[in-house]
């Protein structure tokens, strides 16, 4: 298996160089402890003692790798963009494809994206507050790298495997539909009563056919039929 890029956050402003794997673990645990942090609080109501806190650090543990809030996002969002393109590369690389048609390869992409997401929530309420709030223009360049990889390998793939899906605008239109389904994902995300009133299955399911549908494709097949 390939091993990720590793992380490099020199140029972020407001974020230390962690030369040292002392320095990398602790600059990862702080990560995590706030991406957890925005997801159980939010991001306007995440202190930085509460962060430190969640990682085991002190204040001073946290000001020496970070210089506030907005500096551990910025590094979240450098994180998952980069983690995000790797994925997509090998997602689309994957050898299965050569015998798998193009309605289970947007399933299984659709699966991929639900999981990230919802692994990701934390780094998503955070993503939604900052726009809400007007203070997300620095950080949608870097995601929609992302995006606009995802969306060219899918209309690659789809016009070397589909050809019955025919459209001069064929890689925008995979655009509107991969954000049709983060979208759906994100507003699961952030409303709880869908969450409880709708099972996962059920949603990734819908989901699923609804991603096929949009870009004229057979329903997936199910891979583990009921007996």
């Amino acid at each position: 298996m390939t091993k990720p890029t590793p992380l490099e956050f020199d140029d972020l402003d407001g974020v230390s160089p962690a030369r040292q794997k002392r320095s990398r673990i602790a600059q990862e645990r702080l990560l995590e402890a706030a991406e957890a942090t925005f997801a159980s609080r939010g991001y306007h109501n995440a202190h930085v003692t509460d962060i430190a806190a969640a990682a085991g650090y002190s204040i001073g543990a946290f000001y020496l790798r970070f210089r506030d809030k907005d500096a551990v996002f910025r590094a979240l969002r450098r994180r998952f963009a980069l983690r995000g393109r790797e994925n997509i590369e090998r997602f689309f690389a994957l050898p299965r494809w050569a015998d798998e048609g193009p309605s289970q390869l947007v399933g299984a992409y659709v699966k991929s994206t639900l999981s990230v997401m919802t692994h990701n929530a934390g780094f998503f309420r955070a993503l939604y507050q900052r726009s809400l709030d007007g203070e997300a223009a620095e950080d949608w360049p870097e995601l929609r790298m992302a995006s606009k990889l995802a969306a060219g390998r899918l209309a690659a793939f789809l016009r070397a495997h589909a050809p019955e899906v025919d459209r001069p605008d064929l890689e925008p239109f995979c655009t509107v539909c991969l954000s049709a389904v983060e979208g759906a994902i994100i507003h699961r995300l952030l409303n709880v009563s869908i969450s409880s009133e709708i099972d996962n299955a059920f949603f990734l399911k819908s989901l699923t056919l609804m991603a096929t549908a949009t870009l004229g494709l057979p329903p997936a097949r199910d891979r583990h039929p009921p007996a």
